[in-house]
């Protein structure tokens, strides 16, 4: 029980490496930029994971693990410089946006940096009943000001999606928002759960349901899409 969110970070930063490595190849064959979006996002999300699952198999030292912390939230954030623009490609109203949005993230990255470096903290052991259940970024009030908005974004693109389905015919598509909207909500639930954990309630059960809920939104981000792909000309015409 101890050692199932780790395993759950584990798994879905392979899943992410499968999807960034097909959507490589997609990439390669069509030289559609959404695709190369796709797959440098999905291999940040990975490293997030896999910065995620460091502590208590690799890391015990608080010093280094608040490192790490700062590392995941930096890999997130990178992945949303990336993904959102793909979203915003998808739509001609929002075509202005896609070069704002990555110019903010980009300050909000560089911001976030100064602001651990001014007020960095060791980050904290979480216990359960005495034994070691995870741990507490140190400076968490920053943490949870970026972690916060960029979950909330996975559901706001998750609604979106979901929403979007009413105005499409082709079935392919209809699979892909299907599956990449159930992900953005899962990813969204997995994110705040995992916040709530640490501030809240630190409780084994719960961290790992968090972790479970991750694997399986991006499970069904990566069926919906790199299994469900629409057809070439749909992707240069805007999905939505």
């Amino acid at each position: 029980m101890a050692y199932i969110f780790n395993i759950c970070c584990l798994i879905a930063a392979g899943i992410c490496v499968w999807a960034g490595v097909r959507f490589w190849g997609n990439y390669q064959k069509s030289k559609i930029q959404q695709f190369k979006n796709f797959s440098i996002g999905f291999l940040f999300i990975s490293l997030a994971y896999l910065f995620l699952f460091f502590p208590k198999i690799i890391l015990f030292n608080s010093f280094w693990i608040q490192i790490d912390f700062i590392l995941v939230d930096l890999s997130f954030l990178a992945s949303h410089l990336f993904l959102i623009p793909v979203v915003l490609s998808f739509s001609e109203k929002f075509a202005p946006l896609q070069k704002r949005i990555p110019q903010l993230l980009v300050l909000i990255g560089i911001i976030y940096i100064f602001f651990n470096l001014f007020f960095f903290s060791e980050a904290v052991p979480l216990k359960v009943n005495e034994v070691l259940s995870y741990w507490k970024n140190g400076v968490f009030w920053l943490h949870s000001i970026l972690w916060i908005p960029l979950s909330s974004g996975a559901a706001v693109l998750g609604s979106w999606l979901l929403l979007s389905i009413k105005k499409v015919q082709e079935k392919r598509l209809f699979w892909k928002l299907l599956f990449g909207g159930m992900a953005g909500i899962l990813v969204f639930i997995a994110g705040i759960l995992f916040w709530y954990f640490k501030f809240f309630n630190p409780s084994l059960e719960i961290l790992n349901i968090s972790g479970v809920i991750g694997v399986l939104g991006f499970l069904f981000g990566v069926i919906g899409g790199a299994i469900f792909q629409p057809p070439r000309e749909t992707w240069v015409k805007k999905i939505i």
